[in-house]
């Protein structure tokens, strides 16, 4: 535990992608008893936050590790948020590096219906939104839309990452690893704990999306109760549960009538995109993909003509 005049130990970070499996991920790692993370998404190197920012504001974050264990924050944004690298390895340089990818293609799918659920894009069908967005549809109402396509050039947000960090310090996933176990044995070895001490690499804790957009629309009925930091500039350690402690029972209950009756009364068909528009998305992730591959030494050939891949 932390003690006055002691800054926390920050060992590693989860730094994404978004929609790419670090929920899974970050749940294996928890599991382990020689491995310390919060559940919680934790913001503190992105902008706004950091330049408001006490520089102990992640000691209530990381002081809660046992003696022994390694220290970790998952964030899945960091990875696209180009402030991030150089800010982690300023606070923690000996900090390992730890980010799972996905087909980018399919995660921007994913990533699209992420956030037309919590009301960051217009509720609109999958090929109109996707349209608007390789034409550079903007508005000021959605900030954060780019980000659909944008999170998806891996190469040059790893790149940043590269820049800072020795090689040995870093290790990149793809979500297929993650039905192998021992791709968890590995990270646990990567990270410097006992991979015969972890939790059942077979366990699930996938992060489902919703795709129909009837459902769609009574989720975004939550906007003014859902887990945002939104209002604030300075990043400040709360639960979950208590950000907003009086939002949290209509929070609960919108998401539970979904899960429980919306489910299955309408059901949760994906929708595929029409194929030129297919094409043109990959085409679009084409040059950075090769990059990838240059970074990491894997061979991502079947994600350019990728199968329908995990539901998440």
């Amino acid at each position: 535990m932390t003690t006055t005049g002691q800054r926390a130990r920050l060992d590693f970070v989860v730094i994404g992608a978004q929609r790419a499996g670090s929920t899974e991920l970050s749940a294996r790692l928890r599991a382990h008893p020689g491995i310390f993370l919060r559940p919680d998404e934790v913001p503190y190197f992105e902008d706004p936050f950091f330049a408001n920012s006490s520089p102990r504001a992640l000691d209530p974050v990381l002081m809660d590790a046992r003696p022994g264990q390694v220290a970790g924050l998952h964030c899945p944004s960091y990875l696209g948020h180009p402030e991030v690298a150089a800010r982690i390895a300023d606070f923690a340089p000996g900090a390992r590096i730890v980010v799972v990818l996905r087909e980018p293609v399919s995660r921007a799918i994913s990533l699209y219906f992420w956030y037309v659920q919590f009301g960051m894009l217009p509720l609109i069908d999958l090929a109109s939104g996707i349209r608007r967005l390789l034409d550079g549809w903007t508005d000021p109402a959605y900030p954060h839309a780019h980000e659909v396509l944008d999170w998806g050039f891996y190469g040059r947000h790893l790149q940043r990452y590269v820049d800072v960090f020795p090689a040995d310090q870093q290790t990149v996933l793809l979500i297929e690893d993650l039905v192998d176990p021992a791709s968890t044995l590995r990270l646990h070895e990567f990270l410097g704990v006992d991979p015969s001490l972890g939790m059942d690499p077979h366990a699930r804790h996938l992060n489902a999306g919703v795709y129909d957009l009837r459902r769609l629309r009574f989720l975004r009925t939550r906007r003014r109760w859902a887990w945002s930091w939104a209002d604030t500039t300075a990043y400040e350690y709360r639960p979950r549960r208590l950000r907003k402690p009086l939002q949290f029972v209509p929070n609960a209950a919108i998401v539970g009538f979904d899960r429980y009756v919306l489910s299955r009364l309408l059901g949760n068909a994906k929708p595929s995109l029409p194929a030129e528009l297919k094409a043109e998305l990959h085409d679009l992730y084409a040059d950075d993909l090769r990059l990838v591959e240059r970074l990491t030494g894997r061979d991502l050939s079947s994600w350019r003509e990728p199968g329908p891949g995990p539901t998440v």
